[in-house]
């Protein structure tokens, strides 16, 4: 794509995103030729679109000169003011996302040590006999199903939850919410725009994990939501705002971005039959292929700082107050720093990808999620004879966590 018929302004547009190969080819010409370009939707405020690797590993390790705070996220000016208006906050709900200094250290803290190796390695024996139950699923849907909204969805989702001490009978709500929260505009209707499906959606989850952690306040178990409802910072309990927020964060990224590099990468596998055939060849390759697939996908699209002082960056001068974008889609395909970042190559070692955050933000659930893609995958394969597709993938309309809403495929069982 030229850059002169490039269209930057569709960044910051939702429902573009349900076309993912148009916003690659806007974010490979910027990379190409204008890679820190000012954004002017007529809906958000304006913003700074980086999209080469290096500058994102910059930002992020420059936490005096860029701060998570106040938004996190490009967000509609209506959804801002609405939020203002609600919750005294631009972002309604405060997550560890929007958080610096010593404080969002202090909250990872309380729940790092569930998503540390040790413990996710506790873990893989559970998450193999759930991948089981899903894989017996999918053969009693006969031999076609939506691969992404029957299967990948659940998964994850069951595993988060189950950590957190969610019950399964409410799996479908949580799902439910985090699809909203996540993609407004795939909701919207008469009389409801994107920012009132936001607010309300918010409202709903604050409601549900006050409910909660009340629960898990009278009733604790051995689980993370009973250690995060039970956790004090500084002798003091954690202030309900703040509480609330950290389990929205763990129910929503925690199973979101998981699911969409599973359904992602069984369609990354089915364009690629060479890299299917190496995968069933050598079992060794399982763990290098979930990275793969998260580098490929890269669900969450963007991540939003505020510039603290004034600075440059490269060569282009940034003022105190302006917003940059971080599209981390875009450095995954930086050539710069990843090798024929183009190809979908499953044995790729070292993956240097983006997909998880860099420094001071990024994912407490990283480890988790590639075993969980890893054990899926090594589950999956080995029983599945074949796979194709049955009919045209459709994509989530989101400009911050996206990835595929829709994969119909048919496919055959072994026995």
């Amino acid at each position: 794509m030229d850059l002169a018929t490039v269209n930057p302004n569709l960044l910051g547009d939702a429902m573009a995103y349900a076309r993912p190969a148009d916003i690659r080819a806007i974010l490979s010409a910027l990379r190409d030729s204008d890679p820190v370009c000012r954004v002017a939707p007529d809906n958000m405020r304006p913003f700074w679109a980086v999209t080469r690797y290096e500058d994102i590993c910059h930002i992020e390790s420059s936490p005096t000169l860029f701060s998570a705070e106040p938004r996190a996220v490009l967000i509609l000016e209506s959804l801002e003011q609405a939020n203002l208006e609600r919750f005294g906050d631009i972002m309604g709900v405060k997550t560890l996302v929007h958080m610096d200094g010593p404080r969002h250290l202090a909250l990872r803290k309380v729940t790092r040590e569930w998503f540390m190796p040790a413990n996710i390695a506790r873990l893989r024996g559970h998450v193999a006999v759930v991948a089981e139950s899903f894989v017996a699923k999918m053969r009693g849907l006969g031999n076609e199903c939506d691969f992404a909204a029957d299967i990948a969805f659940w998964f994850p989702l069951r595993i988060v939850l189950q950590m957190i001490g969610i019950p399964e009978s409410d799996e479908a709500k949580i799902l439910g919410l985090t699809q909203r929260l996540f993609a407004p505009d795939g909701y919207v209707e008469e009389g409801k725009d994107a920012a009132a499906v936001f607010l309300e959606t918010m409202l709903e989850m604050g409601d549900y994990f006050t409910a909660f952690i009340e629960a898990k306040r009278t009733s604790p178990t051995e689980d993370i939501g009973s250690v995060l409802s039970n956790a004090k910072l500084d002798g003091e309990m954690i202030d309900p705002f703040t509480l609330t927020s950290y389990f929205v964060l763990l129910a929503t990224a925690g199973h979101d971005t998981t699911s969409a590099s599973i359904a992602g990468g069984l369609h990354a596998l089915i364009e690629h039959p060479g890299q299917m055939a190496k995968l069933r060849a050598d079992p060794a390759l399982f763990r290098p292929a979930a990275d793969e697939m998260i580098r490929w996908v890269s669900p969450v699209k963007h991540f939003a700082r505020t510039v603290l002082a004034d600075t440059e960056l490269r060569g282009v001068h940034l003022q105190q107050g302006d917003t940059v974008a971080l599209f981390f889609d875009s450095a995954n395909r930086d050539s710069e720093q990843i090798p024929q970042p183009e190809m979908f190559d499953i044995s790729r070692s070292p993956n240097r990808h983006l997909a998880f955050g860099y420094g001071r933000h990024n994912c407490l659930g990283m480890h988790l999620a590639r075993m969980e893609i890893e054990v899926f995958f090594q589950t999956l394969l080995p029983q599945l004879a074949e796979v194709e597709l049955n009919g045209e993938p459709a994509y989530i309309p989101s400009h911050f966590v996206s990835g595929l809403s829709a994969l119909p495929v048919r496919y055959r069982f072994n026995g």
